[in-house]
């Protein structure tokens, strides 16, 4: 009995033997091993009848990868600043003492050193360039026929200028050659100009510039040319304002492709600090005509800015952004009793405006609008210095004269108070440019 039983458990293990060995020889040659022999194992699970599918076996199978699909980002909103000031003034008394008799040449750059990194805080910076460069052959003159040094075009650029408009009244002061080679001493200098033009095809082709993937483009216009007519057959050489033109170079605009229309109005009255009925009339024509940004020159003095809503015949909606006037840049305008009745002459505004875009597909928009009031110190040497938000208890900043500063305090908050739907905006400015020492005035 008991050898019975010995030869049954020898035989189980030798055929468990047999069994294991030809298993492994399967799986060593690479062959499937047959159903009807592969070892029984329990399955594991709450039910005997469930079958894995092939997705259930891939994501328990931990040697094989997840099959993960990325979510695409949307592009981050296009962002822009542009950085525009008013008049750009050269009179004898700057252009005097910009000369220097060693080199023979004339230096612009020291006027505008502490302001510089402010304008190259922006994407773009533009102003309004009131004078001409007609050559020194017609010799260099200021008021009442302007015409500077090529050297001005060369610090404007140093300063971190990129764009000029060139339609104001004093655009014909140099005649005809004097607007043609303006705009050649511009160009040669690295900017671009606009509201001038040597053939009708370049007057009627607006300027499109395109930044940080917002395109931009600038009009320009003026009431008049001091009484100097345009040349018979040549009247495309100045921008003149009349609402058919403005309207048509609109449309020209948007037909290039532009996002944003940004419009220069050399307009109004001089020395007044409020705009005139025919500017508020225009820049309603303007933003019902379907431009973004006006900006004005002419008066010297800062004018107030406001928004202007309008609506369509088909219920469509359109803002638009109004500064009726920058003030002076740079000149050598002061008040003069009898003729210029005003010391607000003297002060000008970086005006900064951020635009946006959200996404490729959506219209560009104003975002934002801020300020920066800005001096001119005429002792010594001409330099345009920026100013601080002013309070009445704020201490004299180390860089303004001390006799000048209870007036420049005075003046400064009564035009944050006319500007006063607007705030003053904190220029960020590189590290080192704040640290550097303010220029000896």
């Amino acid at each position: 009995m008991l050898r019975f039983k010995f030869n049954i458990i020898l035989a189980l293990s030798l055929g468990v033997l047999l069994l294991s060995a030809s298993y492994l020889f399967y799986q060593a040659a690479g062959f499937p091993f047959p159903a009807s022999a592969e070892p029984f194992v329990e399955p594991t699970g709450s039910s005997m009848e469930h079958t894995p599918t092939s997705e259930e076996e891939i994501t328990e199978d931990k040697t094989v990868p997840a099959i993960t699909r990325e979510i695409p980002l949307p592009p981050p909103p296009r962002t822009a600043t542009v950085i525009a000031v008013g008049d750009i003034m050269v009179h004898q008394t700057q252009f005097v003492q910009a000369y220097d008799a060693n080199k023979n040449r004339y230096d612009f750059s020291p006027s505008f050193e502490s302001i510089t990194p402010y304008l190259q805080s922006s994407d773009l910076a533009v102003g309004n360039l009131e004078t001409t460069l007609a050559g020194p052959e017609r010799g260099f003159s200021a008021f009442p026929r302007f015409n500077s040094p090529d050297e001005i075009a060369t610090a404007l650029r140093g300063a971190g200028f990129d764009l000029l408009c060139t339609a104001n009244n004093h655009s014909m002061d140099s005649g005809q050659k004097g607007v043609s080679r303006t705009l050649e001493i511009i160009e040669g200098a690295g900017m671009k100009a606009f509201g001038t033009a040597r053939s009708q095809d370049e007057r009627d082709t607006p300027l499109l510039v395109e930044e940080n993937g917002i395109n931009l483009a600038f009009l320009a216009y003026t009431y008049g040319t001091n009484g100097i007519p345009l040349p018979a057959g040549r009247e495309y050489m100045v921008n003149l304002i009349n609402k058919d033109l403005m309207h048509y170079h609109i449309q020209q605009a948007y037909q290039a492709g532009a996002d944003l229309i940004i419009v220069y109005m050399h307009w109004g009255w001089e020395y007044r600090s409020e705009p005139s009925p025919e500017q508020k009339e225009l820049a309603h024509f303007l933003a019902e005509a379907g431009a973004h940004i006006i900006i004005g020159s002419h008066p010297h003095v800062i004018q107030p800015m406001e928004y202007i809503n309008t609506e369509d015949e088909h219920g469509n909606k359109h803002r638009a952004f109004v500064a009726y006037s920058l003030g002076n840049f740079i000149s050598n305008q002061h008040r003069i009793p009898g003729a210029i009745p005003t010391h607000e002459v003297e002060y000008g505004m970086l005006l900064r405006l951020h635009l946006k875009k959200d996404t490729p597909d959506q219209a560009a928009y104003l975002d934002n609008v801020d300020y920066k009031l800005t001096w001119v110190d005429r002792a010594g040497r001409h330099r345009i210095i920026p100013l601080p938000p002013v309070t009445e208890d704020l201490p004299r900043p180390p860089f303004i004269p001390e006799g000048k500063w209870p007036e420049i305090r005075e003046t400064t908050i009564m035009l944050q108070e006319r500007l006063s739907r607007f705030s003053p905006g904190e220029f960020a400015l590189p590290h080192q440019e704040l640290d550097k020492p303010a220029p000896d005035i």
